[in-house]
């Protein structure tokens, strides 16, 4: 309970949530997500009360005629009342199947509204956020939520207006008949609400302690059931090793999960045995009341069945009650997720406005360390890329060069020193705009399960029509011949999961990232490892087209191989975070340095590991 206080507590001016104010937030989500529905399904419960008011009253009317002294002796005498019975009993009916149908669809609009609200948070939050475990913490509770809680909340919302409607109807009839009852109805709620708040405050607690040990239980699934995993666990046999440990994550979620059932079972045992025990006091007292002629068969009969619908009410609305708790903690904690939202909603028509500049980049002794850590990834770092320029960075693996990358391309802020863009701070322009200056090819590129031209032309989605510039940017990757002769071409579906659908070898597809690159015409354009899965030749090729494309482009390029960065304008050499040398190939291979060191490594592996020559395709396979 300590944990689920410090949750409240993070937040300034948070207090408990009580029912009202619950209920208060929960209409507030509903209301924005769907209203005009949400609307109807309050009628139809209100509908329905009338039902239920109708068959008490007609019911206490059939059961005094038959009851009276003399009794009726006519059906026809009988029937308004019969008839008003039947009437009562179809309006709720069809009142509780219009409520049902209602239910889902402003459950599926809330789901939709909550799934829009993750969506616009993930996809304008800040970059670095994602180095938090807070913030997966937060993504993960929300997704594995979203569906439940809105469904959940739906139904917990119509259920409380329901026991008010039932309630105020049933009010009026024992006011009529029995109203020493009355003061009992409030008894019998009690237990259950308590029992209910308290059972929903452990089940949130219990789901909040568990969300990193399920994000590794849904990674673990992920792994064992995805495409891209599986040919490592079938090749180093790892299938038994993973699934024992997710079962082994399961096997403690199954021992909390059976836990907090063991507490809800007492609260709520506890609670239903002082219902029941209640609700048979009143029973007996009206029996004796009516074998002591107090009351009437009619007023004990309404009373028993008005005692019977409200007390099923009471039960639903006391687990509405409590579930409705969850759900609003799961929107308290939804809102604090919600407030990382750093950018507008519509971002992309300011930033289409807005002209792009082509000036310099400059990297002004930038330093950088991941948040949440102390080691230091680059260190005093200074680099200027004028337009129609291509800088290479070169240096073994850990030197920096992809966080420089990341840097430039405004994913991340510099620790310290700033990088500037055509004389401003990049840090000082909102970022989508100066992400429209920005085409890159990133090491862990995006295989897109889209069509083979969304997945050229998404870089610049406004021109996905454009049927031209799509096959120009393939042609300059060297990747159109393999597009153009896939089962409907450009319009193939990028993936086999799909019907008619196509996959692609690695080279190949690192050759369309490279064509999604090019098809955004920004004045920076950042390389890293664009090549790595091509053969030689082709990486040859693909640099020999940069050279012609990027005339007026600012470029950086990294790559491991130092035979294909002598085309750069200027090499910048990289190791534990500093540019320790920079200059043309010649002028870094005459100085004898750390840049020579590591080209002649290199160049003594091609020399001495000879591998047979054979035709190629341009990529590994």
């Amino acid at each position: 309970m300590k944990l689920l206080g410090r949750l409240r507590g993070s937040s300034s001016g948070r207090t408990k949530p009580r029912l009202v104010a619950a209920t208060r937030l929960a209409g507030r989500f509903v209301w924005r997500a769907a209203r005009r529905d949400f609307i109807r399904s309050l009628a139809a419960e209100a509908v329905g009360a009338l039902g239920l008011a109708g068959v008490l009253l007609f019911g206490r009317r059939v059961v005094i005629q038959l009851t009276s002294d003399p009794p009726v002796n006519e059906l026809r005498d009988a029937l308004p009342a019969t008839a008003g019975l039947g009437v009562s009993l179809i309006v709720m009916g069809l009142a509780t199947v219009l409520v049902r149908e209602s239910r889902w669809l402003v459950a599926e609009q809330v789901t939709r509204h909550v799934q829009e609200e993750i969506i616009a948070v993930s996809s304008t939050v800040d970059y670095e956020v994602y180095e938090e475990q807070q913030f997966h913490d937060e993504l993960n509770r929300s997704n594995a939520e979203a569906s439940e809680s809105s469904y959940q909340l739906v139904y917990d919302m119509l259920s409380l207006f329901n026991l008010l409607a039932t309630s105020v109807v049933v009010v009026i009839v024992l006011i009529g008949t029995v109203p020493e009852v009355l003061g009992v109805l409030v008894l019998i709620a009690l237990p259950s609400v308590v029992a209910a708040r308290v059972s929903a405050r452990l089940a949130f607690q219990t789901t909040y302690e568990l969300t990193p040990s399920d994000r590794l239980r849904f990674y673990l699934y992920r792994a064992l059931t995805g495409k891209t995993e599986a040919r490592e666990l079938r090749v180093f046999g790892l299938g038994g090793v993973l699934r024992r440990r997710w079962q082994r994550q399961y096997d403690e979620r199954m021992r909390r999960i059976r836990g907090l059932v063991r507490r809800q079972m007492l609260f709520n045992g506890l609670a239903a045995l002082i219902v029941a025990l209640l609700v048979a006091a009143v029973l007996l007292v009206l029996v004796q009341a009516a074998i002591d002629g107090h009351i009437t068969l009619g007023d004990a009969a309404v009373a028993i069945v008005a005692l019977q619908q409200l007390t099923t009410q009471l039960r639903t609305a006391a687990s509405a009650s409590g579930s409705l708790r969850q759900a609003t903690l799961f929107l308290h904690d939804f809102e604090q997720f919600r407030n990382r939202r750093t950018r507008d909603e519509q971002p992309e028509a300011r930033a289409a406005e807005t002209a792009l500049p082509r000036g310099s980049l400059l990297v002004e002794h930038v330093s950088f360390r991941y948040p949440g850590t102390n080691a230091v990834v680059l260190d005093d770092v200074s680099l200027e890329i004028a337009p129609g320029e291509i800088v290479a960075l070169v240096g073994v693996s850990g030197s920096g060069k992809t966080t420089l990358a990341h840097l430039i391309a405004g994913l991340y802020a510099p620790t310290a020193g700033r990088i500037t863009f055509d004389g401003v701070d990049i840090t000082s322009i909102p970022r989508d705009i100066y992400w429209r200056s920005v085409a890159a090819v990133f090491q862990d590129f995006v295989r897109y399960e889209l069509t083979a031209r969304e997945n050229v032309a998404i870089s610049d989605h406004a021109r996905i029509d454009d049927t031209v510039a799509v096959a120009a940017a393939a042609r300059r990757a060297g990747i159109d011949t393999t597009l153009d002769r896939l089962a409907s071409g450009y319009d193939t579906m990028m993936s086999r999961a799909y019907e008619g659908g196509a996959d692609l070898s690695v080279g190949q597809w690192q050759r369309v990232a490279v064509a999604r690159a090019f098809f955004r015409e920004a004045p920076v354009l950042i390389l890293d490892e664009p090549a790595a899965a091509l053969d030689a030749v082709a990486e040859r090729r693909l640099y020999e087209r940069l050279v012609e494309l990027c005339e007026s482009r600012s470029v950086l390029l990294i790559s491991h191989r130092f035979s294909t960065v002598r085309m750069a304008d200027r090499i910048c050499v990289m190791h534990a975070g500093k540019i320790i040398e920079q200059g043309r190939h010649s002028e870094l291979m005459a100085a004898g340095g750390h840049y020579a060191e590591l080209f002649n490594l290199q160049a003594s592996s091609f020399l001495t590991d000879r591998l047979p020559a054979g035709p190629s395709d341009g990529s590994r396979t």
